[in-house]
């Protein structure tokens, strides 16, 4: 039985990655705490926000300072992303409960999943958008021969995860940081996040719970998924909640985000985060 205890990570370098906490961050904590009534909201930091909206969201949150690891496993941890990797997924082993990352925004609680060892959701590739003419015959070739036209399953993202205590797939997951090969942006970026995950899953399907793409992850990172939340208004039904690609979406759109955009202005977004202010 999955605890109704939440997870938070932030705050595994001084800079905050150059994403200071800010109104998105609130609105994760806050509606995922108005949508599911935790018990506890833990929030795992070694460096303490500050600002506005982190004194808004302190009361909501049981404070728990950390250390970044170094290195788990054996093997450096380079990147604070993958120093984050490893905490929210020993957060699970030692409490259970359900880890969000702070660029999520709940909208139906998560009550209904708990009774689940392990849960993680699918995240789907983004369409290929060919550049050039030679680009556009390839990629006919390849739709001619592939024969269904079925979005691709990327993998397994960690960016919301849900565990009873000392899971078993938690700890088959921990367990392969033996082989943790990443230094940062290389092309061993996602392999313990989302390629390393259904991997497992696949040798060990009693013991995960696999959800589809369109319950956490979508719309997708791409701009048509980006505009999708954030510019137009646009009904997800089969939604939990939503994750917000962080990385791709700050820049233009939650680094600028204001309360007055938010009650102006509807989108798929500001609609739902509304509700939470």
């Amino acid at each position: 039985m999955i605890p109704n205890i939440f997870h938070f990570v932030f705050g595994m370098a001084a800079d905050f990655g150059g994403r200071p906490f800010s109104l998105s961050h609130y609105l994760a904590i806050k509606s995922a705490v108005d949508v599911n009534k935790p018990e506890k909201v833990f929030f795992h930091y070694e460096f303490e926000p500050t600002g506005e909206w982190w004194e808004k969201a302190k009361p909501l949150l049981t404070l728990h300072p950390i250390k970044a690891p170094d290195s788990f496993m054996g093997q450096p941890l380079c990147h604070v992303a993958h120093k984050a990797d490893v905490v929210r997924l020993q957060a699970l082993k030692e409490t259970g409960g359900i880890y969000l990352d702070l660029d999520t925004i709940c909208v139906k609680p998560l009550h209904a999943l708990f009774n689940h060892s392990f849960i993680v959701g699918q995240e789907l590739a983004p369409e290929y958008i060919p550049k050039n003419w030679r680009q556009k015959i390839k990629h006919y070739i390849r739709q001619k021969f592939a024969g269904s036209g079925e979005a691709k399953v990327n993998g397994l993202c960690n960016a919301v995860l849900l565990s009873e205590k000392n899971s078993d797939f938690v700890n088959l997951w921990l367990n392969t940081y033996a082989s943790f090969r990443s230094k940062g942006r290389d092309k061993y970026w996602n392999e313990h996040s989302v390629v390393v995950p259904i991997k497992l899953a696949a040798e060990n399907p009693g013991k995960v719970t696999l959800l589809g793409p369109y319950a956490f992850h979508y719309p997708l990172y791409n701009q048509p998924g980006l505009e999708s939340m954030f510019e137009k208004k646009t009904p997800f039904p089969e939604a939990y909640l939503h994750h917000l690609w962080e990385s791709f979406s700050w820049d233009k759109y939650l680094g600028r985000l204001t309360v007055k955009d938010i009650m102006e202005r509807d989108t798929t977004y500001n609609c739902i985060a509304r509700r939470f202010l």
